[in-house]
């Protein structure tokens, strides 16, 4: 499965298996010559021979307007494996993490799908890409960058938006709350996380090491049946895969809420899907309820049994599809005197019968499920009138009629009074990257649909198409430069078919991002 994401605003990070990509339009670098980018990434990085925390690109390559970093990831782990470690066996790559910091030397992208860990060396690695062709555009600054990493390792969070909750937490006890709290919230400067962490290491090594030697003391004195008693920290009992992996599969258990979501909805797609039969089924139980109660009716007056059998009489034409006759003769009983199942049969066959009108007035709460019908059958016109008939405003229809008309701004204004359905998420999305929003975008994916990689794929790809817009309207307007204050007929020309080119990834860009 291929992982994107991106990086240095119009950049693309990909992984997949055991290859790392990072993909940057060829129009950011300070030159457009292959062989000069190469050669400055090689003196980069030969530079830092002596480094251990840096990865080596095995290819710089040319691909489709982008040159494209290659690095092998054979023997190494996404930075997302340190969720499946307990605390204590993270702090030596939380070490490894300040320490590239510290090197103020060199820039990396503080983002945690440029860092793998090292598992035989207990160290992270990053991807160094900046040189003298490249510049890296990261505005996070390196405390704020390395707290919020260490904090991602040791919650379910991907990013961080805030203060996590403690139910974030794979592991929730006192020790590992004050380390998050004390790393987040309190320490302000490299050297300060640095002593923090080491001291904590040291602590916790000194602990394993006393409680060691009071086991071997136990099993000199044949003293066995005392490991029961003895209260040893839980986690020196497995030091496994099991133990390695329980964090991770704990925080798992979080997402059984969303499972059942997933499972909720698909009932619901299944029950709309036999909409027409359960519509005779309750016909057809009404009618053999009254039947009963007809049986059992004898002495109620000959009246009230006429009634009785012509509505009986009625559901029988309902059955054979005569809905018109159902409708006029529940009407005619008056619906304040129908039973609850009766008043439900005739709201069911108002809003088939595109009675929406007379649905409402009976029970305005089908207000949102009339609008998604309006809105599939692309009927605005009928939506609109709809709306209009309503006594008050109803989120619900405003939020389609606004998606319908794409009033995005609406649509955006609207998303937190409505139950957000998938094809509400999809659709306020949808709005975010019509109007440009992108960071709102990813904020509201993030919160209120986290995991869903299919929504945030369409924000970071809208996202990557903006950067890029930007950096060629840049680079136009440099050309223009050229041809208006140079001299070189061969640098104008040069200019003049590069704007041309320009506007036309500029319009197909546009296009793009209007369909997207």
């Amino acid at each position: 499965m291929v992982i994107r994401t991106i990086a240095n605003k119009v950049g693309t990070i990909e992984v997949n298996g055991n290859s790392f990509y990072f993909l940057q339009p060829l129009s950011t670098f300070n030159t457009d010559q292959m062989e000069r980018i190469q050669q400055a990434y090689e003196r980069r990085m030969a530079s830092l021979k002596e480094e251990t925390h840096y990865l080596v690109a095995k290819s710089l390559t040319f691909q489709s307007g982008q040159v494209q970093f290659e690095y092998d990831l054979s023997g190494l782990k996404a930075y997302d494996y340190l969720k499946s470690l307990y605390f204590e066996d993270k702090l030596p790559y939380y070490l490894s993490l300040v320490r590239i910091a510290q090197n103020m030397e060199v820039n990396v992208l503080w983002q945690k799908e440029n860092f793998v860990v090292d598992v035989e060396e207990q160290v992270l690695k990053a991807a160094v890409l900046e040189n003298e062709e490249l510049k890296l555009y990261d505005s996070k600054d390196r405390v704020t960058a390395v707290k919020e990493l260490i904090i991602v390792s040791l919650t379910s969070l991907n990013q961080v938006l805030g203060r996590p909750k403690r139910s974030d937490f794979f592991e929730q006890d006192e020790e590992v709350i004050r380390f998050a709290e004390m790393v987040y919230l309190r320490l302000s400067t490299l050297e300060e996380l640095e002593s923090f962490i080491s001291q904590v290491h040291v602590e916790i090594q000194e602990r394993k090491r006393l409680e060691e030697e009071e086991r071997e003391k136990l099993i000199a004195n044949n003293k066995h049946f005392a490991f029961t008693s003895l209260k040893l920290n839980k986690k020196l009992n497995s030091p496994g895969k099991d133990k390695e992996h329980l964090p991770y599969l704990q925080g798992k258990q979080k997402n059984k809420g969303n499972k059942a979501a997933t499972s909720k909805e698909s009932n619901i797609r299944f029950l709309a899907g036999v909409g027409g039969i359960l519509i005779v089924a309750v016909l057809l139980n009404v009618l053999l309820t009254n039947a009963n109660e007809n049986a059992e009716a004898k002495d109620a007056g000959k009246e009230e049994v006429k009634q009785e059998i012509n509505l009986e009489e009625t559901y029988r034409q309902g059955l054979l599809g005569d809905e018109t006759t159902v409708i006029k003769t529940l009407e005619t009983v008056g619906y304040d005197s129908l039973k609850k199942e009766e008043k439900e049969v005739l709201e069911v066959l108002y809003v088939r019968n595109r009675e929406y009108n007379k649905a409402l007035e009976k029970n305005p709460e089908l207000a949102g499920e009339i609008a998604a019908k309006l809105v599939k059958s692309k009927d605005i016109k009928q939506l609109e009138e709809v709306r209009a008939s309503l006594p008050e405003p109803n989120p619900i229809v405003d939020f389609d009629l606004a998606a319908a008309t794409h009033d995005w701004q609406t649509v955006i204004d609207l998303r937190n009074q409505i139950e957000l359905t998938g094809a509400h998420m999809t659709t306020v999305v949808t709005a975010f990257i019509r109007t440009g929003d992108l960071k709102t975008a990813k904020g509201f994916v993030e919160e209120k649909a986290a995991g869903d990689k299919k929504l945030l794929n369409r924000v970071l790809e809208a996202e990557k198409k903006q950067n890029e817009l930007a950096a060629l309207k840049v680079e136009k307007a440099e050309k223009q430069k050229v041809i208006d204050k140079d001299t070189d007929k061969k640098k104008i020309k040069a200019a003049q078919d590069r704007i041309k080119a320009i506007d036309k990834q500029m319009k197909a860009l546009t296009e793009e991002m209007k369909n997207g």
